[in-house]
């Protein structure tokens, strides 16, 4: 039986999609001008002292976590849920990938292929973007680390599925002692055990809390603004983890105020593009820019070329959604 949608969890679903759509777009003015231009982002490159690109990630960890552990506590089916990952994931990721490889050959007038036509192996399995973190050439062109990551959380879902509901303190625990060895040993803010908290704080809250109460927000809120006045210093990695989790708690309450039916339809929406969004926003936004002067563009045409992505992200996503649903289905249908 379909369980009831949680608004808080589509809203903090909503914010974390906003704030990637930011991250991308700021971004550019720090590794795409002459000199690093912070000021010419849009509303902010930070929150609670935290990258806003590293702070929505760790929002949709969470709500990953969150959304996984309502719909699977009680039952799973593990071959199920992985054929389900699968069918959701890979033919949108492919169809973007082809597109926008096809786009860059028209583009360019060529594909390099030097560093090995083998290497696209990391691309058909959607982790190119996660691995090259680690200085390994790929083919990488859509979709972001984040999706390597998320792929391998899926796989080992049912593991943390389990641990959660029959030894939730012996995981703590060992998530807990890994996650501190991963930062001593000087590994990858990507790394699978550096993220592993903010995904289980997701399972964990959903399987024990439920739901946030003005006790918890009024703790977490007071935690982000602690760390976005004090700017402490110390390993950004650790800072994310804290400031991720408290502001999902501070979002999730604060949403359960804002249940109008307009913004409640624009949530749902944006859950629903949002993982095509994720998949073409980053290729999209740097093709678009490609034209424009990053270092003269006056803060009036920034917003306008904004705008534009945005607009233009929209579009692609809402194809790519409807041609892979039809896709899908039509591989269905000759299946049966």
């Amino acid at each position: 039986m379909k369980r009831e949608r949680i608004f808080y969890l589509d809203f903090v679903r909503a914010v974390a999609t906003i704030s990637i759509i930011f991250t991308h777009y700021n971004a550019l003015f720090i590794y795409n001008t002459s000199i690093p231009m912070p000021q010419k982002a849009i509303l902010t490159m930070t929150v609670g002292n935290v990258y806003i690109g590293s702070w929505g990630v760790s929002l949709f960890l969470i709500i990953s976590g969150a959304a996984l552990m309502y719909v699977y506590e009680n039952k799973l089916d593990v071959l199920k849920f992985w054929k389900k990952r699968f069918v959701n994931i890979y033919p949108m990721f492919w169809m973007a990938y082809i597109f926008a490889m096809l786009f860059n050959f028209y583009r360019i007038g060529s594909i390099d292929t030097s560093i090995g036509k083998w290497r696209y192996i990391f691309s058909i399995l959607g982790i190119d973007g996660y691995i090259a973190n680690w200085g390994v050439p790929t083919f990488f062109l859509v979709g972001e680390w984040f999706l390597g990551y998320i792929i391998i959380i899926y796989i080992i879902f049912p593991i943390l599925r389990k641990g959660v509901n029959e030894y939730p303190v012996v995981l703590a625990i060992i998530t807990g002692v890994l996650y501190i060895l991963s930062i001593a040993l000087g590994a990858k803010d990507v790394s699978l055990f550096v993220k592993l908290p903010e995904f289980l704080f997701g399972m964990y809250f959903i399987k024990f809390i439920k739901k946030p109460n003005w006790k918890m927000a009024l703790i977490s809120l007071v935690i982000v603004v602690i760390n976005t006045l004090v700017k402490p210093d110390f390993i950004s990695v650790v800072q994310c983890t804290y400031v991720g989790i408290a502001s999902f708690v501070c979002v999730a309450y604060v949403s359960e105020f804002l249940q109008f039916d307009i913004i409640q339809k624009i949530c749902k929406l944006i859950c629903k593009y949002s993982y095509p969004c994720f998949i073409v926003h980053h290729f999209i936004i740097y093709r678009m820019v490609e034209k424009f002067n990053l270092d003269s563009i006056t803060m009036g045409q920034n917003y306008l070329l904004f705008a534009c992505c945005i607009v233009v992200i929209a579009a692609f996503s809402y194809l790519l959604l409807h041609v892979n649903d039809k896709v899908v289905q039509l591989f269905k249908k000759e299946a049966t």
